[in-house]
């Protein structure tokens, strides 16, 4: 399908979310839950920094862009984490960008019963439409008219994540979930995010680590599922690994009735990580785009305070990656 065909159906589709204000998607959140939880904020119980950057559609004019970067810290003697993250999305003739603070304080219940940390998250949303004459031409709505929309929203996140054998969170985002005074565009609808997973050890060199999740958000509902292989170079035994000492990692995702996505990654020396996935859109996607979406992110870990000996990480996704 040529683009001039696509563009019209792309920008429908652009009009239709931001109708619904769902949030971005990250393939690669497993690697860096508080995007989304604040409880989430510091699990590795030492210092992080990401990048991410996604992008959908590659030959569709006005495709989604997604940018994330964040930083949070966890402070030994307060038994709390703090985190900062700003992000950009753009689709079609909306843009938006937010700034997040977020505050998650730990409860440890011992080597063996892991750890508990409650989050909360505030942040600033901008949110930037523009619909152009010529687009509205295009598409022939009548619901669709030329507007220009520049508005600014505070909201919040709640969250919990516990730690231990296995690892599970949930959050409930968009808290607010109200819109200014004489705005034009709905407001984002408070939504649901949650998932688990645990990590194993399967022979002397690789660990594996399933994961499920679910999200409800904009009435919609999502399940997704999927696997991550860790392979270790210098491993002699089937422990588990809970350091940054694998070499690389492959995995694969399923979103129920909408993509498929393969990850791959590896361990860079000085505990910094480069990773990769490619989603491809199955059933009604599989129209979309034949070129699929790519996402990469670049983490740094490390020790900015010292940790408790006795206060073990249990199972999180930054200390093990």
């Amino acid at each position: 399908m040529k683009l001039q065909y696509l563009l019209p159906l792309f920008t429908i589709f652009a009009y239709s979310a931001v109708k619904s204000q769902s949030d971005f998607d990250l393939s690669q959140r497993w690697f860096n839950e508080s995007i989304y939880n604040p409880g989430a904020t510091g699990n590795s119980l030492s210092t992080d920094v990401f990048v991410h950057s996604r992008v959908q559609w590659l030959e569709m004019e006005g495709a989604p862009i997604t940018n994330a970067v964040s930083f949070d810290t966890y402070f030994d003697d307060l038994n709390s984490a703090f985190g900062f993250a700003v992000t950009t999305d753009k689709i079609g003739y909306l843009t938006s960008w937010s700034a997040k603070l977020s505050y998650a304080y730990s409860i440890n219940f011992g080597e063996k019963g892991g750890r508990l940390a409650v989050g909360l998250s505030g942040y600033l949303l901008n949110r930037t439409s523009d619909i152009s004459p010529d687009m509205v031409e295009i598409i022939d709505d009548p619901v669709l008219s030329y507007s220009r929309v520049n508005e600014y929203n505070p909201d919040f996140d709640f969250g919990l994540e516990y730690s231990g054998k296995v690892k599970i969170g949930a959050a409930v985002r968009h808290l607010l979930s109200s819109q200014s005074i004489n705005s034009t565009l709905p407001a984002h609808s408070m939504n649901l995010w949650s998932y688990i997973s645990a990590r194993f050890p399967i022979s002397n060199g690789v660990d594996i680590e399933p994961a499920v999740s679910y999200i409800y958000r904009g009435n919609i509902s999502r399940i997704e599922g999927g696997a991550i292989m860790y392979f270790f170079k210098n491993k002699t035994n089937a422990k588990l690994q809970k350091t940054h000492d694998e070499k690389f990692w492959l995995g694969g995702m399923f979103r129920l009735n909408s993509q498929l996505v393969v990850l791959a990654g590896v361990n860079l020396p000085s505990k910094v990580k480069l990773g990769y996935s490619f989603d491809y859109g199955i059933g009604d996607l599989s129209t979309i785009s034949r070129f699929g979406t790519h996402e990469v992110f670049l983490s740094w870990s490390f020790d900015l305070f010292k940790k408790r000996p006795d206060c073990p990480p249990g199972n999180t996704n930054k200390d093990k990656r």
